[in-house]
């Protein structure tokens, strides 16, 4: 009688080699790898990554990048170069952008020097001006008189007063700067300038700071400034009301509008910008 197969694999291979492979998978895998890789790849990777890598790269590229970089650059570089993404300079100046959601000039994060640039040239529809009228609560500004000639405001700056250079933080000391263009002598012409730490429409509280008036002899175009030092908070604002002081007004109100008995010419913009914190203690 003839000896009945075995029914458990055996652990190494035949001999001698059969001339044709099995048609059925082992019932339990080798303990060693084959001599030979297979011809054609397995239909599914393995879960696992293998233990010695392979000395060529895979035909396909993985789907998810490599944990751990490769020690040598690719064979083939990438069609275009990594971005660099550019973050200001500390001490150094920023040019405001339009705040889509305050809709005033904004710089969003700490400089040394925050300035409009060109974002508040003009008064209202004389020029016309920007995103007029540029402030937090919807103070207007007037149309009357005609631009170039009558009162606006054509920026509004705020810097550090420190000779350190640095951004500017809480409790620092800056310094204000309207550019205004005066009407005839600038006699009557005045610019009044406030700051706020509560930045957001109609819930602006603004605090006086000083009043400036334009020089008889510093031609039509100056620069008007006040210096106040930053109290805690990280977003400020600083307002400029700038008016023709005639009738009775008051001096300290936020908002200059004129009325059919009044017209003041008025120009209102304001500046949104962030500062450091500063971890010492203020006395403000």
């Amino acid at each position: 009688y003839g000896e009945c197969a075995s029914t458990s694999p055996s652990l190494s291979p035949s001999s001698p080699l059969t001339e044709l492979p099995s048609t059925l998978p082992s019932v339990s895998p080798s303990t060693e790898p084959t001599p030979l890789p297979s011809v054609s790849p397995s239909s599914q990777p393995s879960p696992s990554p293998s233990v010695i890598p392979s000395n060529e790269p895979s035909h396909r590229p993985s789907l998810n990048p490599s944990q751990i970089p490769s020690l040598d650059p690719s064979v083939e570089p990438t069609p275009s170069p990594t971005p660099i993404i550019e973050l200001p300079l500390p001490g150094g100046q920023q040019d405001a952008e339009i705040d889509i959601e305050l809709n005033v000039p904004s710089c969003s994060t700490a400089s040394s020097s925050c300035s409009t640039g060109g974002l508040v040239a003009g008064r209202g529809k004389l020029g016309p001006e920007q995103n007029f009228p540029n402030s937090l609560d919807g103070c207007t500004d007037s149309d009357a008189g005609n631009y170039n000639i009558s009162e606006s405001i054509e920026a509004i700056t705020v810097s550090s007063s420190s000779n350190t250079p640095g951004n500017m933080r809480e409790g620092d000391s800056v310094t204000v700067t309207a550019t205004v263009i005066c009407w005839y002598t600038g006699a009557n012409d005045t610019a009044d300038f406030y700051y706020t730490t509560i930045v957001g429409q109609n819930l602006v509280q603004w605090v006086f700071i000083d009043s400036v008036d334009c020089s008889l002899s510093a031609g039509k175009k100056q620069q008007l400034s006040v210096t106040y030092s930053l109290p805690k908070g990280r977003r400020h604002a600083v307002r400029v009301n700038f008016s023709y002081r005639v009738g009775d007004r008051d001096e300290s109100s936020s908002c200059v509008e004129s009325t059919e008995g009044n017209e003041f010419y008025n120009d209102v913009d304001d500046l949104v910008f962030a500062v450091e914190e500063n971890t010492e203690e203020l006395l403000i």
